[in-house]
């Protein structure tokens, strides 16, 4: 079983250096666990987000999209914005997002969230199979 609280932990070792917060939320930007400044900014993180994800995540499957190269899909987003810098990776049926400021170069923010990600993804790949096998009952 996965505890949000060892999840926050290991969240928290990214936000170093410039990354102002990492968020682990599902694709509806409820989060599941997080390391941020605030309540607050994570919640308006997390929704944002998912609101570009899941946006982006149509788009791409549009036949149109990237010249109807359907072999690939969203891998992730990486955002330039005013106030920083946002990554957002899909793990399992979950997200992940990084948000560091405009000083962080994308390629940090990039190989951070990468690293999240392969640390997190075997535990939630199984809490997903079980969810799964949960709603198939």
């Amino acid at each position: 079983m996965l505890k949000p609280k060892v999840i926050a932990q290991v969240l928290r070792q990214a936000t170093r250096d410039g990354v102002k917060a990492s968020l682990l939320m599902t694709s509806e930007g409820s989060l599941l666990a997080f390391a941020a400044d605030n309540d607050r900014s994570a919640k308006i993180y997390a929704a944002i987000a998912a609101n570009v994800w899941s946006t982006y995540k149509q788009h791409c499957s549009s036949e149109t999209f990237l010249k109807g190269d359907q072999t690939g899909g969203l891998r992730f987003i990486l955002m330039q914005c005013e106030e920083g810098n946002v990554f957002v990776t899909c793990i399992s049926s979950m997200l992940l997002c990084l948000v560091g400021e405009n000083l962080v170069d994308l390629g940090i923010l990039k190989a951070k969230a990468q690293a999240l990600a392969r640390h997190l993804e075997e535990p939630l790949m199984r809490v997903a199979s079980y969810q799964n096998y949960d709603n198939s009952t």
